[in-house]
């Protein structure tokens, strides 16, 4: 079986579509091997007839002929076997130096490189590829990817390379593969091109596979960025909008609001308009609420943070919460022990509860459960990993899960944008699930959900720990 480097020296002519050479490698070969003999042949003979007429002139007798001639021709032989000592070891030196630079070239290159023979079986490889089969190349060499690889991957190669030696030109494809030395999974990019010899016979397949999995992570995290940066911006754009239209709209409810509770005030109970009047306080006072929402989701700073225990916020805000939720849906409230404080505005806490208790409460038709937990968590940096603008630490979280009918997946990626709502008109502002996430942004807290159709959603809050530094005991 030919050695790596031999395979690789095919020359110039190794590739699918050949650069042309002025001489083909065996007609140089050839050529070179002519010279040789015609110089040694030319040596051979200035040789013969100089020392011929030498010994002519030299020798007084048959006798003294006979015996230099002898001398003659062991001195040739020595000179003639010590020329071709020197050249053979020089031409073998050379082309030793060469096959071992060749080797060490293939051998560093980080890329997986490797040859196979038509019929798929292995002809040579680098150490990177030693690596993906687990095996040293002496071990791959006559073998194939079946003897390495589930089926259903080995006849994924095979078909590549026979899509590369059809096209008769280089193929390139991506595909994920685990390095059966470490276990890790990595995405390949893998180019596959015909390998030919100098006289342009058939050699296999050559494959480069180079390591994506970086590149790849990165462009995923450049899209996830600019996904987030335009959502930023977008947010930025509907609060200021919401902002300034919510603040000159509350001018004129508040018009609206005063002259209809100052009607309904100077008329009479039994005068039928009065029904009519209270309609309108009723949808005033609703946009008010809208209005409000509209601020607060417009403002871009907490209000006033103060230190907060969230079981005893819970706590405060149960009564309220359990008329929300209404006669038929169970609340059940579970506190966690020792929970570490936060830093966040009770009124903007409040807000949240509610938002996500009132939306748990409308996705459950007919008898249901919200449950609250609190609890401590740590997020480590793998935590974090799969999680948006997320940083290693220690967080109080608040859960709020309900039995209602859950959402789908498209649905899901759209509840936090503002104004957008499932519910029928005039049941929702779209502006709840909105605020919860400005809010929960603003005191640099992650907002988690989690949704299965017809089992209920979850939606978790993680602030951050508030780290309470002790005073030192003051001296007598």
């Amino acid at each position: 079986m030919p050695d790596c480097a031999s395979l690789w020296a095919t020359g110039p002519h190794s590739m699918a579509e050949p650069t042309p050479s002025p001489t083909p490698a065996p007609m140089a070969a050839t050529i070179g091997a002519a010279k040789i003999a015609g110089l040694y042949a030319l040596i051979s003979a200035v040789w013969i007839l100089a020392s011929d007429r030498l010994v002519q002139i030299l020798a007084p007798d048959a006798a003294w002929m006979t015996g230099l001639s002898i001398l003659k021709g062991w001195f040739f032989v020595a000179v003639t076997a010590t020329m071709l000592f020197f050249m053979v070891k020089h031409l073998v030196a050379g082309l030793a130096s060469r096959e071992a630079q060749l080797h060490t070239l293939i051998h560093t290159i980080p890329d997986l490189v490797w040859l196979k023979d038509p019929d798929g079986k292995y002809l040579a490889c680098n150490l990177a590829f030693e690596r993906f089969f687990g095996a040293r190349e002496a071990d791959i060499v006559g073998k194939s990817d079946y003897d390495f690889v589930p089926k259903d991957q080995a006849d994924f190669f095979r078909q590549k390379d026979r899509e590369a030696l059809e096209a008769g030109g280089p193929r390139v494809n991506e595909e994920w593969v685990t390095m059966a030395g470490s276990g890790e999974r990595v995405l390949l990019e893998t180019l596959k091109t015909p390998m030919r010899d100098g006289a342009g016979a058939l050699v296999g397949v050559l494959g480069i596979g180079r390591d994506m999995t970086l590149h790849h992570t990165l462009v995923r995290e450049q899209a996830r960025l600019q996904a987030q940066l335009h959502q930023a911006q977008k947010m930025e754009t509907v609060g200021r909008f919401a902002g300034g239209v919510a603040h000159d709209y509350n001018n004129m409810l508040g018009v609206i609001l005063a002259n209809a509770d100052l009607a309904l005030y100077q008329m009479d109970p039994g005068r039928p308009e009065r029904k009519f009047v209270g309609e309108i306080v009723k949808a005033a006072r609703h946009s008010a609420d809208l209005t409000a929402q509209m601020l607060a989701f417009a403002r871009r700073q907490p209000l006033d943070p103060k230190v907060v225990d969230l079981n005893q916020a819970v706590e405060d805000l149960r009564g309220v919460l359990e008329r929300m939720a209404g006669p038929r849906i169970q609340l059940v409230w579970a506190p966690g022990q020792d929970l570490w404080p936060v830093r966040v505005d009770p009124t903007q806490l409040d807000q949240v509860v509610t938002n996500l208790v009132v939306n748990a409460r409308d996705a459950i038709q007919g008898e249901g459960r919200i449950e609250l937990e609190t609890r401590n968590a740590v997020l480590t940096r793998d935590d974090c990993g799969a999680l948006e603008e997320a940083s290693p630490g220690e967080y109080t979280t608040l859960q709020v899960t309900d039995t209602g009918c859950g959402m789908e997946p498209d649905l899901l990626a759209h509840i936090f944008e503002p104004f957008f709502t499932t519910k029928p008109s005039g049941k929702g502002t779209g502006l709840g699930l909105a605020l919860v996430q400005s809010i929960v942004k603003q005191n640099r807290g992650i907002l988690l959900v989690d949704s299965t159709p017809g089992q209920g959603t979850t939606f978790r809050i993680m602030l951050p720990r508030l780290q309470v530094v002790a005073e030192a005991p003051k001296e007598a």
